[in-house]
């Protein structure tokens, strides 16, 4: 039986217009494997308009997958199998159509209108302007109506002035009332939410205010540490402006708040506003300079919100303890995870009861920093370190209480089904004869100092010439460790070439993506730790003909929104974003790309992460594919395996004494400088059995199951055995990433994720087409994983 995929034939055989539903089928579907024996998931729908099909469950509530480029309907036989994305689907039978929706009678309310192909044009006439006074006059009912409604024509309702009352209709969805429990059990007056920003808040959201209203209202701080992409600016100013608005038999005076936040995301949260108050003055003042500051306190009433970056805030913090101000909200609230820090001290000098944190990554390497955060927003409540530590040991009930009282967190999970899907790839790629020679060179130089060795064994796996032109800069200015032993390692006349793809697995790696992606008509964005790594992407896409945008440290703040509302606004796969993982790792909304390339890792996993959310967010459209590039065998495999374990500090619920921190004991330096040689050490370390052949662990016991079946019997009851196993075990797979909770960290993580070796050619090309690679020869990749993310 063939299968094969939806592919654009550049025919227009189908010709009715767009959304006239042609054909419809009656179909099995199940997620795309490689098992040799298929099982089908459930029976579903197939819907098949001019230019669109869609893939839907029996019941027709749920769209499993869509397709914008379809084959003729004739080629959709009984028994036909073909690839919707990620879902393999097999055409039962065909089936009678729905009705069109030409004929049908809509609903408005409590009213119906029926429309008819034979309805004539109904003509309109031009009303003339009466006097105010005069008496409206009835109208007349046509003799033959064209329009047949219950209700007369003729009836009007009362005038509502839309300054003093709020503008409701029967389609409107019901105030939201923030404080709905106390004014049930306590009779408080309700505070309702802005109207226009309420109805585009979701549940999740709508929980978010209620927790940040409560706890400022009674002044308490908190800490909103949704994943990225929650919405956590919209809950903040839904949740602030109901605090400045509330009723005046309960309010507490609240009237100026001053947001704190990276100087990279001033201008967006300039235009959250401006998204949110389309309508009207936007209220918040922008601090761009002093005076800005000095005469705030002259305007709060028309704008109650002053944003202001980090830097400034420290560089002014008198002018704003002279403020005075009734809330603090501080994005990126994990900048205030050095207790002793002079930007932490600066605003806890501001005085404000109220203080609200907003991050994604409250706990990053230790428990340290995470007190420090809670010590913030609710200072002595947590007691001293030591305290603080020795609680955390404990686990107690009485504990997370106290935790959870103050914090909330919510994973992406909970707007992944808002999200188009994400596919997330590690690709390991071949180290060249040049970086083997210079990274064993560099272990062998332990004379030097580690953490600068380290830094040069990150530069080597990004290109060796990055590393050159370093080592030679250092002889000149006579640094304090030798290193130009390190030079004899480099062939002869290195220096005075150009250049090259063939000595970097990732570079030659990389030109043949960003190739691919152009073909298909794709923009991206590339992301790394070091600028000089940067300098050489951008001289090399310049010279495949692409524009270079790029945003990094030496970009100036008043330039960075502009780049990324132009990049977004374009959408033109000849551009690519060039984006330094510190800079511009935070808060950016880059939904103009569906394609991100991580060059190099960060020790923290949560830079990383970061990165990686840039362009799967709120508005995006189109499948998301992000593809972290490791050279295998070398430091890349350290840092990635150090990250995988280091993700277990990421639970804020049940908290150990565990550290983290970027400090390495003698056995950790002895495994860092050496390189193996292996396709995958990441791989070899899991000791998986799928031999590179793309299968989970389910999927492998599967497998055995159905080859040592000696029965019908025996067949029939170790798929029922399975199917209860399945459950199970993907749980507890699921679940590895929490478990680590209550164990030190593993890498179990990776036992999530599909392993691709080249050896097994049919495996290897079905994930080049599932990454976008079917063109491609990716001779440099040794070894793959991947995470398809659609929940």
């Amino acid at each position: 039986m063939q299968v094969y995929e939806y592919e654009n034939t550049g025919t227009n055989s189908l010709e009715p217009d767009a959304g006239i539903e042609l054909a419809r089928f009656s179909v099995l579907y199940t997620r795309v494997s490689t098992r040799k024996h298929k099982k089908w998931e459930g029976d579903g729908v197939l819907i098949c308009y001019s230019n669109l099909a869609l893939l839907k469950t029996e019941d027709e509530k749920d769209v499993i997958s869509r397709s914008t480029s379809v084959k003729r309907i004739d080629d959709l036989e009984d028994g036909k199998e073909f690839k919707m994305g990620v879902w393999e689907v097999q055409i039962q039978e065909r089936i009678a159509q729905k009705p069109s929706n030409l004929n049908q009678t809509l609903s408005h309310g409590d009213k119906s209108v029926t429309l008819s192909h034979e309805t004539a044009p109904v003509e309109l006439k031009r009303k003339t302007r009466s006097p105010l006074c005069e008496q409206p006059q009835p109208k007349i009912a046509p003799t033959q109506p064209h329009f047949q409604r219950g209700d007369s024509l003729t009836s009007r309702s009362k005038f509502r002035c839309p300054l003093l009352e709020p503008q409701t209709s029967a389609d409107e969805p019901p105030p939201f009332i923030i404080n709905e429990d106390r004014v049930e059990e306590y009779g408080e007056e309700a505070v309702i939410g802005d109207t226009f920003i309420s109805r585009h808040l979701r549940e999740h959201q709508k929980d978010g205010v209620r927790f940040i209203f409560s706890n400022l209202q009674n002044e308490k701080g908190v800490i909103l540490a949704d994943e990225m992409g929650l919405g956590k600016s919209i809950q903040t100013i839904t949740a602030t402006l109901a605090l400045m608005r509330q009723p005046k038999s309960t309010r507490y005076g609240l009237k100026k708040c001053l947001l704190v936040v990276p100087s990279s995301l001033v201008n967006n949260w300039k235009s959250e506003f401006r998204k949110w108050f389309c309508v009207g003055r936007t209220p918040v003042i922008v601090a761009v300079k002093p005076s800005d500051i000095t005469t705030y306190p002259c305007s709060y009433q028309t704008y109650p919100y002053l944003v202001i970056s980090y830097e400034m805030a420290l560089r002014y913090i008198d002018k704003l303890i002279s403020v005075r101000f009734d809330i603090l909200v501080c994005d990126e609230g994990h900048r205030l995870k050095n207790i002793n820090s002079k930007l932490r001290l600066a605003l806890d000098s501001l005085a404000v009861t109220r203080r609200l944190l907003l991050t994604g990554t409250p706990l990053q390497n230790d428990v340290e920093e995470f007190y420090s955060l809670l010590d913030f927003i609710r200072p002595t409540k947590f007691g001293s370190l030591a305290e603080f530590k020795a609680r955390c040991r404990k686990e107690d009930e009485e504990w997370s209480a106290m935790i959870a009282d103050c914090v909330l967190r919510r994973t992406a999970e909970i707007n992944n089904a808002h999200l188009p899907v994400k596919n997330d790839y590690i690709l390991f790629c071949a180290p060249s004869t040049v970086q083997k020679c210079v990274l064993n060179a560099i272990c062998m130089h332990i004379t030097g100092e580690p953490l600068v060795l380290i830094d040069m064994m990150r530069k080597t796996a990004n290109h060796p010439a990055i590393l050159y032109k370093k080592l030679s800069k250092n002889v000149t200015e006579n640094c304090r460790v030798d290193y130009s032993p390190l030079l004899s390692a480099f062939p002869k006349n290195y220096g005075e070439r150009p250049a090259r793809l063939a000595d970097s697995g990732k570079l030659a790696v990389f030109v043949e993506m960003m190739a691919s992606f152009r073909q298909n008509g794709e923009c991206a964005v590339v992301v790394s730790n070091f600028t000089k790594t940067l300098d050489m992407l951008a001289s090399l896409c310049s010279s495949l003909g692409l524009c270079v945008i790029r945003l990094d440290g030496q970009t100036p703040v008043s330039d960075r929104h502009a780049l990324v509302t132009k990049f977004n606004a374009e959408r033109d796969p000849e551009n690519v974003f060039l984006l330094s993982t510190k800079a511009g790792g935070v808060g950016l909304n880059l939904i103009g790309a569906s394609r991100l390339i991580l060059f190099d890792s960060d020790w923290n996993p949560a830079s990383d992460l970061q990165a990686m959310a840039r362009i799967w967010r709120d508005g995006q459209t189109r499948p998301c594919h992000i593809y972290r590039l490791v050279t295998a065998g070398t430091i890349d495999e350290k840092i990635l395996q150090r990250q995988v374990k280091k993700t277990g500090l990421s639970s804020i619920i049940s908290l150990n004494d565990q550290s983290s921190k970027s400090t390495f004991l003698d056995e950790d330096l002895e495994d860092i400088f050496s390189v193996k040689e292996s396709l995958c050490e990441t791989h070899e370390l899991l000791n998986c059995q799928c031999g590179g052949m793309g299968l989970l662990l389910t999927e492998m016991e599967e497998e055995a199951c159905d080859e040592n079946e000696e029965s019908l019997f025996v067949h029939e009851k170790c798929e029922e055995d399975d199917f209860e196993r399945n459950e199970q075990e993907f749980k507890a797979t699921d679940s590895s990433a929490s478990s680590v909770v209550d164990e030190p960290a593993t890498m179990a993580e990776l036992f999530r994720w599909r392993h691709y070796s080249p050896e097994h050619t049919e495996t290897w090309d079905y994930f080049k087409s599932v990454a976008g690679f079917s063109e491609t020869s990716l001779n440099d990749l040794t070894f793959a994983f991947h995470l398809s993310s659609k929940f």
